[in-house]
């Protein structure tokens, strides 16, 4: 018998966001291909939007992922990066459905894998899990999942979607909010204790 594979649905009408610099603004929402992110399609062969339920959790995913905060006395950023930096909400027009990494006993079950492992900074595993369950398919060669739910490295237990380019129709930008205009913002920079550095005009 085959293993029951672990899913959630995220039903139309859910709200996620994405940070993103200002000129993509307005534009199409980007699958990338680069093969530079946790879970990338190894081979490029397909996109993927790295897609959060809250403000908290896609700028620490995105802008402050290489975070050494554990190491400094402080933790900063310019005004100008701030300025820089655009969230975009994005609808849930369809259902979707994801394979759920963060389900009891999945990790070892399915992929061989332990949290390390998962949580590296090298992503050759993560990224074959990418390509594994997209190549799920059921009894009629149907695809199963249009992207995977896993935990966030660096705001957990929050969870993060890493979504398939094929899912694309069932998502839509919504709004672009330019990052110190989104009402989380301030909330943000006060639980994490972050520091704004105004800039310094040429003289």
């Amino acid at each position: 018998m085959s293993p029951v594979l672990p899913f959630v649905i995220l039903p139309a009408g859910t709200l996620l966001q994405h940070v993103s610099r200002t000129p993509y603004r307005d534009t199409p929402l980007h699958f990338g291909r680069s093969r530079v992110n946790r879970y990338d399609a190894p081979d490029g062969t397909y996109g993927v939007l790295y897609l959060g339920p809250d403000l908290a959790t896609v700028l620490m995913e995105s802008v402050f992922h290489q975070h050494q905060w554990h190491r400094r006395k402080t933790r900063t950023m310019t005004m100008a990066e701030v300025q820089g930096r655009v969230v975009r909400a994005v609808g849930v027009m369809d259902d979707i459905r994801l394979f759920d990494l963060t389900a009891p006993g999945v990790m070892v079950q399915h992929f061989g894998l332990n949290l390390e492992q998962l949580s590296s900074r090298r992503y050759v595993h993560t990224q074959r899990i990418s390509h594994t369950v997209y190549g799920f398919t059921d009894d009629a060669q149907a695809s199963l999942f249009d992207g995977l739910v896993y935990p966030s490295r660096n705001n957990f237990p929050a969870i993060c979607i890493a979504l398939f380019e094929r899912a694309r129709p069932k998502v839509d930008a919504v709004a672009d909010i330019d990052l110190a205009d989104h009402v989380d913002w301030p909330a943000f920079v006060t639980t994490y204790r972050l520091g704004i550095i105004p800039d310094i005009k040429a003289r």
